[in-house]
C-alpha cells in the first residue's frame, strides 16, 4: 500500500486523507453501506454519469460492486490529500461469479466539507465492468480548476512541471524534450499491466509509437492535487487512430480516454509515475487491452 502522507503536511490535509481510507478500507470494505451514506453531504454533487444513473447514487454504486465480487477486499494506494480534495487510486478484487478472481482498478476524486463527501468525480476502468453488465454510460465529467488554495512553492513548481510535461511531450510531440521533465531511470508503474517500460529512453520509443499511431494526439488536464513531493492528475487523451500501434489498427477511430496519474519528483523531474487506465476506450478505438 502506498499511502504515504507527506511529512509536514497540514492537519486538515492529514484529516481528509484519513477520512478517506477509513471510508475505504473500513467501511466499505465491511460492505457498511448505510453508514457509508452519513458520510456523504446531503445533495452532494455527482460528475460521473454512470454513477449517477444508478439508484442511490455514489453508495448504489459501491453496493453494485460488492455484489460482483465474493470476498471482497478494498485497498487505497497512492493517496494524495490536497486542502479540501483527496485523490487516490482504489483496487476492488475478489471473486467473481465465474469463480476466477478479479480486480477492479478505479481513481476517485473528492471535495470534502466537514469530513463528508460534497463532490466527486473518478477515473474507472470500465473494460472490467461491461462485461458484468454494469455500464457504459454517455456523457463526460466536468474539468476542474487548478490547485486549490494555499500551497508551498515546491507544490506550485512540481504541478508546474507536470502540466508542462502534458502540454510539451504529449500534445506539441515533442519526445526530444522529455529529459526534461523526466530523470533518465525514472520508475514507471501501472497497476494492471507492465507493457509500458521503466526508463526515458523506453518511455520515448513507446510513445513514438503511440504518437505515430495517433498523429492528433492531446491530452487535457482535467484535475491537478499537490502534496510535497507528489502530484497527482486526471487527463483526458484524444486522438484518431490512423496508423498501427500494439497489433491494431489502423481504425479511423476516435480515442477518447481518460487515465489518473500520480508523479513523484525530485530535483525538478518525474523520479516515479504510477496510473489507472481506462482500458475501453482503447476497446472502442479498435485496440487490444491488457
Amino acid at each position: 500500500m502506498t499511502i504515504g502522507y507527506i511529512v509536514g503536511a497540514t492537519p486538515a490535509r492529514v484529516g481528509n486523507a484519513e477520512v478517506v481510507r477509513e471510508l475505504f478500507e473500513e467501511v466499505l470494505a465491511g460492505h457498511r453501506f448505510d453508514e457509508a451514506a452519513e458520510r456523504i453531504c446531503p445533495g452532494y454533487v455527482e460528475h460521473d454519469p454512470l454513477v449517477s444513473s444508478m439508484t442511490g447514487g455514489l453508495v448504489g454504486f459501491w453496493r453494485t460492486i460488492a455484489a460482483e465480487f465474493d470476498d471482497l477486499e478494498v485497498a487505497v494506494e497512492n493517496l494524495v490529500p490536497d486542502n479540501d480534495r483527496v485523490m487516490l487510486f482504489v483496487t476492488w478484487r475478489g471473486r467473481t461469479r465465474t469463480g476466477a478472481m478479479g480486480a477492479l482498478h478505479t481513481a476517485e476524486l473528492f471535495r470534502l466539507e466537514g469530513g463528508k463527501v460534497a463532490e466527486h468525480w473518478d477515473v474507472v476502468d470500465q473494460s472490467v465492468l461491461v462485461p458484468l453488465g454494469i455500464g457504459p454510460v454517455e456523457g463526460r465529467q466536468p474539468a476542474g480548476p487548478g490547485l486549490v488554495g494555499p500551497h508551498t512553492d515546491l507544490e506550485v513548481a512540481n504541478a508546474e512541471l507536470v502540466l508542462g510535461a502534458y502540454r510539451v511531450v504529449f500534445s506539441e510531440h515533442r519526445l526530444d524534450l522529455a529529459e526534461t521533465y523526466y530523470h533518465q531511470n525514472y520508475a514507471h508503474h501501472n497497476l494492471k499491466t507492465d507493457q509500458v517500460p521503466a526508463g526515458l529512453d523506453a518511455f520515448k520509443a513507446y510513445f513514438a509509437d503511440n504518437i505515430a499511431a495517433f498523429p492528433d494526439l492531446t491530452t487535457t488536464v482535467e484535475h491537478i492535487v499537490a502534496d510535497g513531493d507528489r502530484v497527482m492528475v486526471f487527463v483526458l487523451w484524444r486522438g484518431t487512430l490512423t496508423g498501427a500501434w500494439s497489433g491494431g489498427g489502423p481504425s479511423d477511430q476516435e480515442l477518447v480516454m481518460r487515465t489518473c496519474d500520480q508523479f513523484r519528483i525530485a530535483g525538478g523531474k518525474v523520479a516515479e509515475h504510477w496510473e489507472v487506465v481506462d482500458y475501453l476506450a482503447l476497446e472502442q478505438a479498435g485496440l487490444p487491452t491488457p
